[in-house]
């Protein structure tokens, strides 16, 4: 039977490409508010120091949440990271 035909028989469909997203965000652990501001900013370029003033924490908490967005995002690097969130869709250039 052809997709359509499921579909039209009231059978549900998810393309490989959608199911595999989805099943990649289930999997992983949300990240905070706050690990998305950092990761955010991140994305823009910016280095510890630059991220402590800007959201005006200190550099061992910038730390802190870089460590867990690299844990929940399981990547090795803030490179990665930076990767994944734009993949995701988490970050946008």
């Amino acid at each position: 039977m052809t997709t359509q035909r499921r579909v039209h028989a009231g059978q549900k469909y998810i393309p490989a490409e959608v199911g595999a997203r989805l099943s990649e965000r289930m999997s992983s652990p949300q990240l905070t508010e706050r690990e998305r501001q950092v990761l955010l900013l991140m994305t823009e370029g910016k280095n510890n120091q630059e991220i402590t003033t800007a959201l005006n924490i200190s550099e061992g908490t910038i730390k802190f949440h870089v460590n867990g967005i690299l844990r929940k995002l399981s990547v090795s690097d803030r490179t990665q990271a930076v990767l994944v969130a734009l993949k995701r869709g988490i970050a946008n250039l």
